[in-house]
């Protein structure tokens, strides 16, 4: 039988603290030109191209895969779309989302 991956590149450890979500993505050998970065509703989209190294010279051992990959996180809130960082270092994206001011919770007056 054939193993199933349980995760697919690239790789994402999601942090969440107060009205903060990091998502921090491997993105090794990858420049900032090589990611596309997009917010829809509550859905982060991330969509790394990788391009073969050494495309003219045969591999003697090839463990890094190439090609598009994509991956689509969900933010459990919605975000204010103003607020989005990210910051390409070292192979690692990481990307910062602020919860929006009407998805905050707020205090009710009860009279």
């Amino acid at each position: 039988p054939a193993s199933r991956r349980l995760a697919e590149p690239p790789f994402v450890n999601i942090y969440g603290k107060d009205d903060t979500v990091t998502a921090v993505f491997q993105t090794p050998g990858v420049s900032i030109k090589d990611i596309d970065l997009k917010l829809v509703d509550t859905n982060l989209t991330v969509t790394v191209s990788r391009e073969k190294d050494f495309a003219d010279k045969p591999y003697i051992r090839r463990e890094r895969t190439f090609g598009s990959f994509s991956k689509t996180v969900r933010i459990p809130f919605r975000v204010n779309p103003d607020s989005i960082k990210g910051a390409l270092k070292d192979g690692i994206l990481t990307v910062t989302l602020e919860k929006s001011e009407d998805a905050k919770p707020r205090k009710i007056t009860i009279q």
